[in-house]
């Protein structure tokens, strides 16, 4: 006990190197110690010393992001959360400074300018109006696909738009459904009435000639976790590699350490 009270000690006290990398791998090493971190966060967050207290604040918000991590994923894998808050869980994990908070206030914003008793066909007018587009080009940027920004800027991808106008259907007692046709996310109501985001919010009745696959709340989440994760692959982003590759691989049943080498532990087999 004294000697892990003294390996603590000295980890406290590199967290005020100037160093940055020696300071890093302390914290990393005290967020790995078999004791009560939380205690420890608790006990120097007022430290007179600023950067101690800068380093302890930044161990307590990796703390909070690890455990919002692991609640999200039990909760996605048992489906007990809804779509909205499983994609605002899964932005702010992918940017921990967008606030989920901003992000629900914005969209009720916008959801105090729909009347009541309002359509599908409504909400798609609505949401051209408010000037919601899709992105034909750079498909793969990061933007298009965090909820804060597309909110924001009115620009996303389409299954983006799609979750937002869902969110505000479900939110005006709209009887709609989120599924691809032609390749693409669209809302469908119980009328048969098809809106596409991607042909500026476009509505036709669908025919019974025509197929379309409906999508779970699961299927949403791991199609915005794939592109989060191919956007973070193509900026050669590790952090961001990790963090969405590790909440992909969880909701897919694996593990991250599975994936080869260097995202994972496996060696790459030789090529013949």
């Amino acid at each position: 006990m004294e000697l892990e009270n003294k390996k603590i000690n000295a980890l406290i006290n590199l967290l005020e190197d100037e160093d940055c990398h020696v300071a890093a791998e302390a914290m990393q090493q005290l967020l790995s110690v078999d004791t009560d971190v939380d205690a420890l966060v608790a006990e120097f967050q007022e430290s007179k010393s600023p950067v101690l207290r800068n380093r302890i604040h930044q161990m307590g918000n990796v703390l909070k992001l690890r455990r919002n991590r692991k609640t999200f994923i039990e909760n996605a894998v048992n489906l007990s959360i809804g779509l909205w808050y499983g994609v605002l869980e899964i932005n702010h994990q992918y940017n921990p400074s967008m606030s989920i908070e901003f992000s629900n206030n914005v969209l009720s914003e916008i959801a105090g300018k729909l009347a009541d008793n309002i359509t599908l066909i409504d909400l798609a007018e609505f949401m051209r109006d408010e000037e919601f587009i899709y992105a034909s080009e750079d498909m793969l940027g990061v933007d298009l696909y965090l909820i804060e920004d597309v909110l924001i800027q009115r620009i996303g991808a389409p299954v983006m738009l799609t979750i937002i106008a869902y969110e505000l259907a479900q939110r005006k007692k709209i009887n709609a459904h989120i599924v691809i046709f032609n390749g693409k996310h669209c809302l469908l109501d119980a009328d048969n009435n098809l809106i596409e985001p991607a042909e500026n919010w476009n509505v036709t009745r669908l025919t019974s000639d025509k197929k379309v696959h409906f999508c779970g709340k699961k299927d949403l989440w791991l199609t915005v976790l794939s592109q989060l994760f191919l956007a973070s692959l193509l900026e050669g982003r590790l952090l961001t590699i990790y963090r969405s590759g590790f909440l992909l691989s969880k909701l897919c049943g694996g593990e991250l350490s599975q994936l080869n080498h260097p995202l994972g532990s496996k060696t790459m087999p030789k090529l013949v």
